[in-house]
């Protein structure tokens, strides 16, 4: 019984390294968090504020990136929060390349919409950001799995 177990044990840690399961963690954990869109709005101390959600999707041409935003929190009071959300297994650590998707996305948005909002990143995911120079100023909350459950 205790091989069988220990032979489980060593076939779900093969599988959980497979891009198969990121991706599908990463699809699951972005569900779980669209179908709590009012403990997000509570955690970012907006509940009481007007707003619309929905993703954003924009198709690249040959002169004009294209681009996906997982989650927009469109307020009522002049903001938009754009919602990276992130399955990650331990803190999430930006990276200098992924800094500039982030920027060159909200770039793209911020194109594609004309909109005169202010344009918050909202890091959304499961154990927090390492914050480095690369998040400094770039992500403006951070929420996890506890500030939506907790």
């Amino acid at each position: 019984m205790e091989d069988n177990l220990q032979e489980e044990t060593g076939v779900w840690q093969r599988l959980s390294q497979t891009q198969t399961y990121k991706t599908w963690s990463g699809y699951a954990f972005e569900n779980l968090c669209l179908k709590n869109l009012a403990a997000i709005k509570k955690a970012l101390g907006i509940s009481g504020v007007y707003s619309q959600s929905s993703a954003f999707y924009k198709k690249g041409t040959k002169t004009e990136k294209g681009t996906q935003i997982d989650l927009l929190i469109d307020r009522n009071d002049q903001v938009i929060n754009l919602c990276e959300i992130k399955f990650y297994n331990t803190e999430f650590s930006l990276t200098k390349d992924y800094a500039t998707a982030l920027r060159n996305k909200m770039g793209v948005f911020q194109a594609s919409t004309k909109t005169n909002k202010q344009l918050f990143w909202t890091l959304i995911t499961t154990f927090g950001l390492k914050h480095n120079q690369h998040s400094l100023g770039l992500i403006q909350n951070v929420l996890v799995v506890d500030d939506l459950f907790g």
